[in-house]
């Protein structure tokens, strides 16, 4: 078990929000949920560490009060899942302006090779884990640029890029465990 994101995008266009058929990746991605929305901000399944928290956006702001009808009525009909809570909305402007080359420390319980290998050489771990009862692990610190850590949030922007301006292009999501 664990968290997933379920996102929608809105554009602003003569005067109101209007939903947009548009695709954009919504894979598990922790990191990028604590810069969202503060959720699982340094922490994994079962509240495991996985790192420092990180300054987020905002905190969860609700649904917009200016939802587009297209999603109210269809988030109405359960026709639009956009998980149970808790709900938030970003616009491109507030994802362009968030620093992702600042750093992010993570932390994992790694191989005694691999924590070998980033003591000697700085050769980050590429798998890890938030617990181990197994002999051989040991909890290792790093830090990567957030751009790294949080990949899904360089895709969301990817996606709505080309959409309009980055005032009038957000997205409306929501969370579920």
């Amino acid at each position: 078990m664990g968290v997933d994101i379920h996102i929608a995008v809105e554009v602003f266009q003569d005067g109101r929000w209007r939903l947009a058929n548009v695709a954009v990746p919504d894979d598990r991605n922790y990191w990028a949920f604590a810069i969202l929305a503060d959720v699982c901000n340094g922490y994994g399944f079962a509240g495991v560490d996985t790192g420092d928290s990180v300054e987020p956006i905002s905190e969860p702001r609700g649904l917009p009060e200016d939802l587009s009808d297209e999603l109210a009525d269809a988030f109405q009909a359960r026709e639009y899942y956009l998980g149970n809570e808790p709900f938030s909305y970003v616009t491109l402007r507030e994802l362009l302006d968030y620093d992702l080359e600042a750093p992010l420390t993570q932390r994992g319980m790694v191989s005694a090779e691999t924590a070998q290998a980033y003591r000697e050489k700085g050769e980050l771990p590429t798998a890890w884990c938030g617990w181990t009862s197994q002999p051989g692990f040991e909890r290792l610190s790093w830090q990567v640029p957030r751009r790294q850590a949080a990949w899904l949030i360089p895709q969301i922007i990817e996606a709505l890029q080309g959409l309009g301006e980055p005032d009038h292009v957000r997205i409306v999501f929501g969370f579920d465990a």
